[in-house]
Order: C-alpha cells, then sequence, then structure tokens
C-alpha cells in the first residue's frame, strides 16, 4: 500500500537504516530529516525549534511519521536538561499533535530507560520508573504521544549498535575504540555491572518498515511495543567479543563491577518483545556475527 513517510533524525545512528529499509519499498515515498546535512531524500530541519515543525509538516503531509530524533547520551542529558526536554519532549509533542490533527500514524521511539532495572523482564504495561534525566525525557515524549491522539505506536529499544560514521558514535562501537587506542600492554577496565542487550540498529529499521506495514494493512494497530536483542551481555562481554577482530589480548581487559561514573545507569532493563513476535514482526542478528562488517571500515590496513 501506498505513504508518505517521514523519518526524523534520518542521518543518525537508528535513522539512517531505517530511511534505507523503508525507502527499499517502492509504493512508499520516503522523506529524512537532518539538522545540518542535506541531500538526496533529506529536508534540512532543526527540531528543537518547535515553533518551525506544523508548517513544516504542513509542506510534507506525511501520513507516516517516524521519530527517531532524539538526544540520547544519559551523560549530555544531564547535564543539559533544558535541551533534551527541547528536543526529546518538545519536538515530540509537536509531531504528535500535528499527526493527530492530521490523521497520520506517529512511531515513537522511547528507550528501555523508561524503567529502573529492578525488575526486569519489561513488558510494555510494566510500571515506568526512570531514573536518570534521559530516561525521564524519553518517558515525557511517550506522555505527549499518547496526550497528543490515539493512532500512535511507542517502540521502546535498548542499547543499539550497527554501520557507524565513527566508532564512538555507539556506545557499543565505542569500546572497540578504546581498546585500539589503547597504549601497547596496557591494561583496560571494562564495565561489568549492567547487564545489556545489544540491538542492531539494522533489525530496528526492519522492524519499523513492518511495523508501518502492519499498520497499512490492519489499521487499528496501536500501543506501546519493544524490540531487543536476546543476548544478555555487560560491556565487558561486549569488548571480549570485539576483541579477536581488532586484535586485542583479552587478558587485557579487567571486568569493573562496580556500578558506572556519570548519569545512574539501570541494572537490567530486558524488555519482552512478545507482543510484536506474536504480530510475525520482528529480526534479530547474532551480535558477533555482525560485528566483522561493523568494524571493517574502521580498521587500518
Amino acid at each position: 500500500m501506498n505513504c508518505t513517510l517521514l523519518v526524523t533524525g534520518a542521518t543518525g545512528l537508528l535513522g539512517r537504516p531505517v530511511l534505507r529499509a523503508c525507502a527499499a519499498v517502492p509504493a512508499w515515498r520516503v522523506t529524512g530529516t537532518a539538522f545540518r546535512r542535506t541531500g538526496p531524500g533529506l529536508e534540512r530541519v532543526d527540531l528543537a525549534q518547535t515553533g518551525a515543525i506544523p508548517a513544516f509538516l504542513d509542506r510534507l503531509a506525511p501520513t507516516v511519521i517516524i521519530h527517531a530524533a532524539a538526544e540520547r547520551r544519559p551523560d549530555v542529558s544531564e547535564k543539559d536538561p533544558d535541551g533534551t526536554q527541547r528536543l526529546n519532549v518538545g519536538a515530540t509533542a509537536a509531531l504528535a499533535q500535528w499527526a493527530a490533527a492530521h490523521g497520520a500514524f506517529l512511531i515513537y521511539i522511547s528507550s528501555d530507560y523508561v524503567f529502573d532495572g529492578t525488575r526486569a523482564p519489561y513488558t510494555p504495561a510494566s510500571p515506568t520508573h526512570p531514573i536518570n534525566a534521559y530516561g525521564q525525557s524519553k518517558l515525557d515524549g511517550e506522555h505527549a504521544v499518547q496526550a497528543a491522539g490515539r493512532d500512535y505506536a511507542v517502540l521502546r529499544v535498548p542499547i543499539l549498535y550497527g554501520e557507524v560514521e565513527a566508532l564512538d558514535e555507539s556506545p557499543v562501537t565505542v569500546l572497540a575504540k578504546n581498546m585500539l587506542n589503547a597504549r601497547p600492554g596496557e591494561r583496560l577496565a571494562m564495565e561489568n555491572w549492567a547487564t545489556r542487550y545489544p540491538t542492531h540498529t539494522g533489525d530496528v529499521a526492519a522492524v519499523l518498515r513492518q511495523m508501518v506495514a502492519h499498520k497499512l494493512a490492519h489499521p487499528d494497530f496501536s500501543g506501546v511495543f519493544h524490540w531487543s536483542g536476546a543476548e544478555a551481555m555487560t560491556k565487558y562481554g561486549m569488548a571480549l567479543a570485539f576483541a579477536p577482530l581488532l586484535p586485542f589480548d583479552p587478558a587485557r581487559l579487567v571486568p569493573d563491577n562496580a556500578p558506572p561514573a556519570g548519569a545512574p545507569r539501570p541494572k537490567d532493563c530486558h524488555l519482552d518483545a512478545s507482543a510484536l513476535e506474536s504480530l510475525g514482526i520482528g529480526q534479530r542478528t547474532p551480535f558477533a556475527s555482525a560485528l566483522p562488517a561493523i568494524l571493517a571500515p574502521h580498521l587500518v590496513r
């Protein structure tokens, strides 16, 4: 079925594969937003300037919006709560209100950090309790979407990795950067406290494409959903997976069992994705099998 689809944050870690996945559907007319860049299929807009959003949307007239733009760095959110609120809440509210007024379907990308990490696994109906400014901003964004209307989906996802423009673009691949930049023989401490479920951005993009297709075929589809990788790993465990590919002697990796510094992090926010799986929606790439292609462009030959 035809649709006019807008992907916000289309030059970001998640937005790039989402734009590609949706643009590959011949019947869909797809546009992405970018903050600084221009190019084919991209519209330059500062979503933090919320007053400009309605006119921008009036011009594009999307029937589906995937809202992937966000401040997603917890430590930055802790230091700049106002800027985080403008993008994660203010822009979300403006998009949701326009969507509700014009009969468009909005998919809002949220986070496992809306939970406190003490009672995993979490279903979409589990009580929320964010413990840092980032998690609160994403929950506030959810509330803004829900307040605007009924025709929406919220998709909560955990820590993301995938194709990166630089290794420090993802909190997963930055571990490889730290290993590559270590001095010869230097031992590196790697956090071994929080349990994460690293999720490939290509998988999330596939899930979002499937969600849009499902919505077009089933107009009543809406609500809060989860998607997550299935492999439980600490950052120390992720670093061990990187080690043979860099190469890096795994004996130089030291597990750090203390909570990480900076903004408080939940200990385990495992997301139950069974609601989407019951609809036949889903895709999971094994962590180890994804790494060679991700790292290859960033390794010196």
